[in-house]
Parts: structure tokens; sequence; C-alpha cells
């Protein structure tokens, strides 16, 4: 029997379809060493409770080891350098008190009213957006460039003031952003060329930053500029790089996510027309809907102080990775998880984390995506996937979800 590693989610079979590999790692054992993860090995967390456990347990770092000054390109010149600096300056990768400091810059527009003020201009967008695709009348459209990409970037756009935000230079630039994330095999092997796509974000930003001290808006940049300005920032690079970085998880995650709710919905007709009998429960569904095929699937800590987890003893710089989409299918907390059941009532997924770390965009990010599902039943007739059995989808299994979904439809 060839060695069972996680290694292979980075294959065919595997980014089209995670979930056996992770039913066979979970079931080996919820902690599992892993050799070949990681830079020297790293465990494997695959359970639900050890998972939730990793996420809280301040003994357990946001740090990842593969942004350090090492692990640069021998050849790096003065923008990928900036780059790796910046990326290890994001909310999502450092620990208190910095942590909490930034969080405390870009809290303000995620607060719940701020959020909840959105919902007739998200609706309206939905809707708009869904009229164009299905204005040719040609019978099929690609959700995801004429929707799933478009809506979060117009809800992003708006509150930090930025223009466009679907176009093929933001998609570019979310990408490489992305791959360094997920630091997989096309990351290592592409470093320095994703370094400079992601110098080439931070630069974008650093231009209009700069326009916002002659030119006042009423938005999240200038709110951003101005306490950059009042020195709440610890740098230049803090302040990019969490901007690329609130940019590319607010657009692409909820992206993913709404595409990979339309898969399943168009899969399983009964589901559908139960969704479409009652569009107004989305909001109630839609936790089951994310459990089930999470848009994000992984994050990582780091040991910091010796940790028992899951029966085995963590050393100090062992790297974690916390099996998300593993842990949304553990049958220890969800009974028969392999089935979208939307009886289940309120779900205790982790898709936005837990603890210090929870997502600050989650109330924005489920608000798009239960408008984008609602408005799709809603407006587009008897929808269906083009290709049922093939679907192009991201090769980065920490972001799981379509790049491309062609969907037919009959106006008669």
């Amino acid at each position: 029997m060839a060695e069972l590693t996680m290694e292979q989610i980075y294959a065919e079979e595997c980014i089209n379809d995670p979930y056996p590999l992770y039913r066979r790692v979970r079931e080996t054992d919820p902690v599992y060493w892993d050799e070949r993860m990681g830079d020297d090995g790293g465990w494997m967390v695959t359970g639900y409770d050890v998972a939730v456990t990793a996420l809280l347990d301040p003994r357990l770092s946001a740090a990842r080891p593969q942004w350090l000054a090492e692990r640069l390109p021998t050849d790096a010149d003065a923008g990928q350098t900036t780059a790796m600096n910046a990326l290890y300056q994001q909310i999502v990768t450092t620990d208190p008190p910095n942590h909490n400091r930034i969080r405390r810059e870009l809290k303000a527009p995620f607060m719940p009213k701020p959020i909840d003020d959105m919902q007739e201009q998200i609706t309206e967008s939905a809707h708009r957006l869904l009229d164009s695709a299905l204005a040719d009348g040609n019978g099929e459209f690609d959700l995801m460039a004429a929707y799933g990409y478009a809506l979060p970037a117009l809800g992003l756009g708006r509150m930090l003031g930025i223009p466009g935000g679907g176009d093929q230079d933001y998609l570019h630039w979310m990408l490489s952003l992305g791959l360094l994330i997920d630091d997989g095999p096309a990351s290592r092997q592409h470093q320095a060329k994703l370094l400079g796509g992601v110098h080439e974000f931070f630069e974008f930003f650093r231009g209009l930053v700069s326009e916002r001290r002659g030119d006042r808006r009423d938005d999240l940049l200038q709110v951003l500029a101005d306490s950059y300005t009042g020195g709440n920032w610890a740098s230049e690079e803090e302040l990019l790089g969490n901007l690329a970085f609130l940019l590319t998880a607010g657009q692409i995650s909820t992206a993913h996510q709404i595409g990979n709710t339309v898969i399943h919905l168009l899969r399983d007709p009964d589901l559908f027309e139960r969704v479409r009998a009652d569009p107004a429960a989305v909001p109630r569904m839609s936790s089951e809907l994310m459990r089930f095929d999470s848009s994000v699937q992984l994050t990582k800590r780091r040991v910091v102080e010796p940790i028992e987890l899951g029966g085995h003893e963590l050393a100090s710089g062992d790297e974690i990775f916390v099996w998300i989409g593993a842990a949304h299918r553990d049958p220890a907390q969800y009974p028969d998880p392999d089935r979208i059941d939307l009886d289940r009532g309120e779900v205790a997924h982790i898709v936005f984390g837990r603890g210090l770390h929870y997502c600050l965009g989650a109330r924005l990010g489920k608000l798009v995506h239960d408008l984008a599902v609602q408005a799709f039943v809603e407006h587009v007739p008897r929808p269906e996937l083009s290709a049922p059995d093939t679907v192009d989808r991201s090769i980065m299994p920490t972001f799981r979800g379509p790049y491309r979904l062609p969907v037919r439809y009959r106006a008669s």
C-alpha cells in the first residue's frame, strides 16, 4: 500500500473531490504526522474537535514558516522582498498584540449595522448582473465570470472605494496571493513570479492610498489612509499587505462559495426545488451548504509552546495544517456528513474560523453568498450545469471552488 500522505491533495482527482482522502487520513488519525507536508513534515488535523482546539489555543501561532526571509529566492529583487515582508504582516498571519491593533483599524465597516445596510444594494446588484448574463438569450453563461466573481467585487469595491474589482488584473493579483498562501507545488515552483504579481497588487494600493491625500472620499480606503498618516500602522508594507488580503479573501472565498453552492444545487434537482420553493430560507440553510463544501478548506498554525493535541505531543516549531474541509465531514460531529441535510438547523461550522482569528468579513461573506443564491434560484429559468460531471476548479486546495462554471438555462 502506498504511503498515506495529504500531498495527494494536489492530484487532479483530489482537486475535484478531496473528501475521500480527508476521510482516509482522519480514520487513520485525526492528528496525523505527515513527513511530506510543510518544510520538514507537519501535523494534519482532520477531526472537528481537534480542529476547533487548534484554532482556539494561544500556544499556536498564526505566523507561517513559508514567508520567513530565508524562504525568499536567492535572486529576489526589492519588489519581491517587499511583497514577502508584507505577507508576514497580514491580519491572518499575525499574533497579539499586532493582530489586535490591525483588527481595530479594519473592523468598523464590518460591524453588523453597516453590513446589514448593504442588503438592498447587494440584492439589486445580484439581479442586475443576472439580467445582463441572460440578456443575449443564448441559453448559457459562465456563472463565475458573470456573477460569482462580480457580485462580491461590487460590494467590496464600494466599501473600500476602489475602481473595478472584477477585471483580469485583479484576478491575476489575487491568484498570485492565493497561491502563495496555499504554499503548494505551484507556489514553490513559481515563487518569484508570484511575489512579483503580489508586488504589483501592493503598488496598485500604494497609488490609491497616495491619491487619498489630495482627493478625500467617504470610504474605507480613506479611513485607512488617514490612520496610516496618523501613525496607526507599523509600516506601509503592513497596510498594503492587509488591503490586498482584505480584497482577496473577501472576493475569492465568497465567489468560490457561491460557485460550490450552485454546483450542488444543480446536481440535485430535489435540493434545488426545495431552495427555489422557499428562497427566503436560504440564510437558514446556508450554514449546512457551507459545511458540506466550504470555499476555505485549510488554515495553518505553528507551535510556539509544546502542546498535547489528539493524544500527540507537539513540539515548538511544528507546523499544523488545520483541514477545515475535513473537519466538516467528521461523523463524530455531523451524522451522515457526506449528505446535504437542510434540516440540520444551525450548523456549527468553522468556515470562518474560531476565536481570535474569526473572519472579520464573515457577516458580509455570508450575506453576499445568501443573497447571491436567493437571486440565482429566483432569476435564472430552469438552470442546469452545462457539464455536470466536469468542473474547472482552482488548483489550490486551500481555496476550493470553480474558476469557470458554464450554466445553461431555458427561458421558454
